[in-house]
């Protein structure tokens, strides 16, 4: 399985990159608190705490690199990837 400090530190480098600039103010102020607050090593329960906000992510503004890493992990878990949340349609 995949390190805590892994899941940490991607959390934090999405948020840094704009992956959940979706979620209201106050979603993003309660990861931000929360990933301050969290000391490592991480329980199974801030692990899926902090996947579970994963789900919530849009891929839109993460740099290759870092969805790759962050969607290895999710798969590692047995959870769907990260995509983007808005893809454009085609109109007729």
């Amino acid at each position: 399985m995949v390190h805590s400090k892994t899941i940490l530190s991607l959390t934090s480098d999405m948020l840094a990159n704009g992956g959940f600039s979706h979620l209201t103010d106050d979603q993003i102020s309660a990861l931000h608190h929360l990933i301050l607050r969290l000391k490592e090593p991480l329980t199974t329960i801030q692990q899926n705490l902090l996947l579970t906000f994963w789900s919530n992510a849009d891929a839109a503004n993460l740099p290759a690199a870092l969805l790759y890493r962050c969607n290895t992990v999710l798969h590692q878990y047995g959870r769907h990837p990260i995509t983007e949340l808005y893809a454009e349609m085609e109109i007729d």
